[in-house]
Parts: structure tokens; C-alpha cells; sequence
């Protein structure tokens, strides 16, 4: 059942500003990567890291939001494929998120405890291209939002 338009538009904002500090954050990870950080840069990478998954948790909370009180109603968004392939989606970032996360925490103990700090050049690499594929996944994830709320992805039944 949706709720006030008010809040409806509200959450509808909330969910659009959080998603678009998402994709501004992670960007910011892969400007930071663009060549061997030195200790400031891997303690301002773990800054916008964190940034970057509260971000991804308010996109999601106001997402749910949507779902549960405020878009259609929620079987509309159960019933839609579009609607979960967004989930699978969302889900994916989040994982391949992981390792960038658990290098830059590396990282950060290996800058604060080494009296001369630099990433290998491979880690470096791969944190990259772990960052990049969240960018073309997150590339997808509005083409998607603008389907499902066009009404693509329904199931249809047939007699």
C-alpha cells in the first residue's frame, strides 16, 4: 500500500541521493587507486570505503522502504522480474565490494606498522578492476529502475 505522497517522494529522493553518493564514493575509491597510494591516500581510502557502504546501506533502507510503504504494492515489486534481477544486482556490488574493503584494511595496518609503505603493483590492479566492475554493475542498476517503474519484468499469466 503506498503511503503519503509526501513521504513517497521523500523516500523516492532519499533513495535517488543515496545511490548517487554511492556511485560519486566508489568513483572516488577508483580516482584514489589511479597510481600507488602513499599513507594518507590509504587512510582517506578507508574514509570513503566507509562512505561508500553507508551509502550502499541507505540506498538499501530507503529501497526497502519503498517496497514495504511507499511504491507500489510490494507484490507488484515480488512479482516483477526486474525487481529481483535489481536485487541480484545490488547483492553482486555488495560482494565484489568485499575485497576492495579487506585490502584497503590491509593496507592501512601495513602503512601504520612499515616504516616504508607501498602496495604491490597487482593488489593494486585488482583493486581496480574490482572497483570498476561495481561501476558497470552500478551503471546497469538505473536502466533497470526505469523499467521496473515503467512496469517491464511483470509476469504475465495466462489463462
Amino acid at each position: 500500500m503506498a503511503g503519503p505522497p509526501v513521504a513517497a517522494a521523500l523516500f523516492a529522493w532519499l533513495h535517488l541521493i543515496a545511490a548517487g553518493l554511492a556511485a560519486g564514493l566508489l568513483l572516488s575509491e577508483y580516482w584514489l587507486c589511479r597510481r600507488i597510494p602513499d599513507r594518507l591516500q590509504v587512510r582517506l581510502l578507508g574514509t570513503v570505503d566507509l562512505g561508500y557502504y553507508l551509502a550502499l546501506i541507505g540506498s538499501l533502507a530507503t529501497g526497502l522502504a519503498r517496497v514495504l510503504y511507499f511504491g507500489q504494492d510490494t507484490a507488484y515489486y515480488l512479482a516483477n522480474r526486474l525487481f529481483w534481477l535489481k536485487i541480484a544486482l545490488f547483492v553482486a556490488i555488495g560482494l565484489i565490494a568485499v575485497f576492495p574493503t579487506l585490502q584497503f584494511i590491509r593496507w592501512s595496518r601495513e602503512a601504520r606498522t612499515a616504516p616504508t609503505f607501498a602496495p604491490l603493483t597487482r593488489e593494486l590492479e585488482r583493486v581496480r578492476g574490482s572497483i570498476a566492475l561495481q561501476m558497470g554493475l552500478m551503471l546497469l542498476l538505473p536502466l533497470v529502475s526505469v523499467l521496473l517503474a515503467r512496469g517491464w519484468g511483470l509476469q504475465l499469466s495466462h489463462p
